[in-house]
């Protein structure tokens, strides 16, 4: 409820910010020409802009500008290696996110119908695009407030979107180390997918292996373990578990954290911190969603589109309300100096 609730009401937020956000384009004025062209004017301009280009060769050109200049940010890396590095990086590794991890029953479902967020490659590619958010967001930090990049203006907003960042993928990192070593999320697996009780033979065996080679942490079964139990157990997982489950040490920054909080995972386990990171990472997540459009997340939306829209716009040729309309767009796509 709690999920659905906060989901829906950041998703609401972010509709209205982003539409309010484009009505400014075709509000705001630029120009002595934007008092004698009305914002309707403006809006019909545009529509039938975008639907002229969308039937002529210019299509070629907004294709070649897509991938050139915002999937690979060819103009960035002219500009400065180093910031291309960070861009790619945190909004590469972020994108990647959203689309393989946050809409996995949406998109990659589609794409590999036999997918789950515990098999190989998807548990390996989902650390590695964290990582490189979290590498991206280091360099970031380095270069605007160690290094003090010359033009470049750190506001609120930019510290306040490196922290939103942050906070989503380390936690959802610390959230799947404690899942890994988690006694009771095994349990619930256990329950769902063998059903078997504890206290069974067969739980036990199967327990022995999770503990052994999967970094469950259980209050009874520990090492050292009989070959013959962790054999009855092997051939209860193939059975059972193997279908979804890859070895944890794939998820390499989760694996990490599983492994250095080995020691205290059953006091963790049973304060529900699983649950608690659960609410932080996916708060966070509807927080940056809600907080998008007000923010210097927008340029995620206004960069590529004013990319896209001087790539095939002549100033000389196009119509004056497109003109004006781009004018305000690039007010929102502006980085200030190097961000």
């Amino acid at each position: 409820m709690a999920f659905s609730i906060t989901l829906y009401t950041a998703l609401a937020i972010f509709l209205i910010g982003l539409i309010y956000k484009i009505g400014t384009w075709f509000v705001i004025k630029t120009g002595t020409q934007s008092q004698t062209i009305p914002p309707a004017q403006r809006l019909i301009a545009a529509v039938k802009g975008v639907v002229l280009t969308l039937l002529s060769t210019k299509i070629l050109t907004l294709i070649k500008v897509f991938f050139l200049d915002i999937i690979f940010q060819r103009k960035v890396f002219q500009e400065s290696p180093f910031r291309w590095l960070i861009h790619i990086m945190i909004y590469g590794g972020f994108m990647l996110l959203l689309l393989m991890h946050a809409l996995d029953t949406i998109i990659t479902v589609g794409i590999f119908p036999d997918y789950a967020s515990t098999l190989n490659p998807f548990m390996f590619l989902r650390d590695l695009f964290g990582a490189l958010v979290i590498v991206g967001v280091a360099l970031a930090i380095y270069r605007r407030y160690i290094l003090k990049a010359p033009r470049l203006f750190t506001s609120p907003m930019d510290t306040y979107a490196l922290i939103i960042i942050a906070v989503v993928i380390i936690s959802g990192i610390i959230l799947e180390g404690t899942k890994i070593t988690s006694y009771t999320r095994y349990q619930e697996m256990v329950t769902d997918y063998a059903g078997l009780e504890e206290g069974e033979e067969d739980y036990q065996a199967l327990t022995a292996l999770w503990v052994k080679e999967f970094s469950t942490v259980s209050p009874d079964i520990k090492a050292p373990f009989d070959p013959k139990l962790i054999e009855a157990g092997r051939e209860i997982h193939e059975m059972s578990c193997m279908g979804c489950h890859s070895k944890p040490r794939w998820a390499f920054t989760g694996y990490l954290v599983a492994k250095a909080t080995k020691g205290i995972a059953l006091p963790i386990d049973r304060a529900g911190i699983p649950t608690i990171l659960w609410y932080i990472h996916f708060l966070a997540c509807f927080i940056g969603l809600a907080y998008l459009p007000f923010s210097k997340f927008i340029h995620i939306f206004t960069s590529p589109l004013s990319l896209l829209v001087n790539s095939i716009m002549d100033k000389d040729t196009s119509d004056p309300a497109n003109i004006l309309t781009r004018q305000a767009l690039e007010l929102d796509a502006c980085m200030h100096c190097g961000n």
